[in-house]
Formats: C-alpha cells, structure tokens, sequence
C-alpha cells in the first residue's frame, strides 16, 4: 500500500515537472509555416478554437504588414525568434511581458508571457512582435516609429505634428533628432513615426537591421549628405514637398488652415525686391491702401490669384470656396477696384476662413 502511494507520488510530480518541461514544444505549441513563431498555451492541444491559433495569427498578420512595408523578408529558421506564452490566468490582467534572451548560439529569442490572454494589451503586443521581428538591437523609438507608419491616420496626424513643429521653428536640428530621438509620449510619439516614415520611404530598414549604425549614419543614410548643415537642408526640403502635398485628399484640418492663411501676402514678382513700404512682403489688407499708387502691388495681387486655388488643392470644397473668395477679391485688388469694394471682398474671405478654425477647434474640444 506504502509502495503504491509512494509510486503515485513520484509518477505526479514526473508529471508536473514534465508539463513544465514541455511548455514551449508540440502538441502544445502552435508554430508558423516558416517556424519563426511560437505560441504556447495550457490550452487542450484538441482544441483548435483555444489561444494558440487565434494568437499566432495576430502576430503572422503583423509580421506580415512590417514585412510588406518595409521590404523585409520573412525566411524559414530552424529555431523560433518569437515564442509567446498564453498563461491560464482569469482576471482582467492587461500585461505584456517581453523578455528578449541570447541562446548559446548567440540567437537571440524574445519570449513574451501574456499572463490573461482575453485581456492582453494588444499594442503592447504588437510591440513585442515587432520587436522579436526587427530585432533586439534595434532602438525602441524605431520599433514604435515602425508601427506607427502602420495606420494611415496615424501617419497623416503625425506628418501634421511634424509640420506644425517645423513651421513654427521648433523642430531640432535635424542630426540631432536622428542622435538624440527616445520613444515618443502623446504627440511626441510623431517624431519617431515621421522618422520611420521616411526610413521607409528610402527603404532603409533592411539596410539599418543588418548593419551597425547611430544617429550621424542614419542622418547620412536619410539625406544623402556628410556635412550637418546640408542634412538639415535636406529635411528642410523634405518638409517643404510635404507641406505642399495634399496628406489627405478631401479633408482639411488645423494645419492644412495653417499652411493656406501663411500664404496670404503678396511678393513682387522679382525675388529681393521690396513689394510695398520697403518691406518684402505685404499683407492682403495693408494691400489694400497700396493699391492706388503701387503697380507693382497690383502686379503682385495678379500672379498671386494663380496661386491661391493650388493652396487648396485636393483639400475639400470649404478650403477650395475660401481659396476662391480670396482669388475674387486678388483679381479686384489688380483690377484697381475701389477701396470700399476691395474691403468688402476680403472680409467676405477672411471670415469664411476664420469660421473654418472656429469649426476645427471644437472639433478638436479646443486642443491643437
């Protein structure tokens, strides 16, 4: 009697040591076709609806997206890159836990534990997929750039923050953004999503996986100079065709109503030469009181009338109706109209445009 519970005894614990042994290998392990996925679940390996299914394909269809968009390759392996355990736990616990490890070959393995599967931030593990995916020495701020370039509303919302900063002259030097750059919080989160942007633009990211590189290399990769200044250029420029691009046909937000009022002054048509008073530029409504004696105002307000309808290009009908309103009163300005006339004209214009921030800022509950 003392033999047989004695032999139970030890035939449990066998048990439960070899379960434990077992966790990450078959029957309990779903794994992907080219054997870089692992999912691990205390699932019963006859249920096909349990974790393990559902799990890997969440983490192929990612993989897959950074694969497309970026133009990486997905390559069978012998050992899993990604192994990710679904605990049994049955409360609402929201944690994601990465563990990247180096096996004895010097592969390097990220292991990520999902203590309550049904409840498991799902960003958090898109973040510990991409990161199994790009590898481990990859900084962070090009994991959360990588995904972000993922959703086209977020990469539109950022190209917009970006824009903002750099049209305010608060964007850094562009070198020391490329060095300096961490993992963004809130709005700051667009830098690095800007950055892979343009990292995937150039197609880059396979280049930046297999090779050693820092800030001042990746500036270089990016815009094709050594010297800081003229890497600066080069984003300048970049921002500049940005801003004239239309980011989302149709729509017109905060910035697309920033972008088209800095347009409304008047140049002489020659480039360095003093328009009105001196100045280099001059308002639509200083050009006004102009407009009888100055010819070259009239000339200006005449080139400027082609320009105005581009401004609002492809950015919705209400943009496209306030771009007209200020063209009618330009062509009037040229005309030599009377002055009552020309004021007339353009407070028409300026208060479609100021009832189109009016609307966007409580879209936006009052925040820029």
């Amino acid at each position: 009697m003392f033999f047989r519970a004695a032999l139970a005894a030890a035939a449990a614990a066998w048990t439960v040591k070899t379960a434990l042994a077992d966790f990450s290998v078959a029957p309990k392990a779903a794994v992907s076709s080219d054997g870089f996925i692992r999912v691990v679940a205390n699932d019963d390996p006859r249920d096909e609806i349990g974790y393990r299914r559902p799990i890997l394909a969440f983490a192929g269809k990612t993989i897959d997206v950074l694969a497309k968009a970026f133009d990486l390759k997905r390559e069978r392996v012998t050992e899993p890159g990604l192994i990710i355990y679904a605990m049994d736990g049955r409360t609402n616990d929201t944690r994601v836990i990465v563990r990247p490890e180096t096996r004895p070959s010097g592969a390097h393995v990220v292991k990520i534990f999902l203590p309550s599967p049904g409840y498991s931030d799902l960003d958090d593990l898109r973040t510990g997929i991409a990161r199994a995916f790009l590898g481990v020495e990859i900084p962070d701020w090009v994991v959360q750039g990588v995904l972000r370039c993922e959703d086209d509303f977020t990469r539109r919302e950022d190209e917009r923050f970006v824009l903002e900063l750099w049209s305010r002259a608060r964007l850094p030097f562009f070198p020391a953004l490329c060095t300096d750059l961490r993992v963004g919080k809130g709005r700051a989160a667009a830098l690095p999503g800007y950055l892979a942007g343009w990292i995937r633009e150039k197609k880059l990211l396979p280049k930046l996986i297999r090779e050693k590189w820092d800030g001042a290399r990746l500036a270089e990769l990016l815009t094709g100079e050594t010297n800081p200044m003229l890497q600066d250029r080069a984003s300048d420029e970049r921002l500049a065709r940005l801003a004239r691009s239309v980011l989302e046909p149709g729509e017109c937000g905060l910035w697309e109503l920033d972008f088209f009022s800095s347009r409304l002054s008047l140049y002489a048509p020659v480039f360095g030469v003093p328009v009105a008073r001196g100045e280099f530029s001059c308002s639509f409504r200083d050009a006004i009181a102009e407009n009888g004696t100055n010819l070259l105002v009239r000339a200006a307000a005449f080139l400027k009338t082609r320009e105005m309808p581009l401004y609002a290009l492809g950015r919705g009908d209400e943009l496209q109706g306030i771009a007209n309103d200020y063209v009618r009163f330009l062509f009037s300005l040229a005309g030599g109209e009377e002055t009552e006339k020309l004021t007339a004209l353009l407070d028409r214009a300026d208060s479609r445009l100021e009832k189109a921030y009016e609307k966007r800022r409580k879209d936006n509950n009052g925040q820029r």
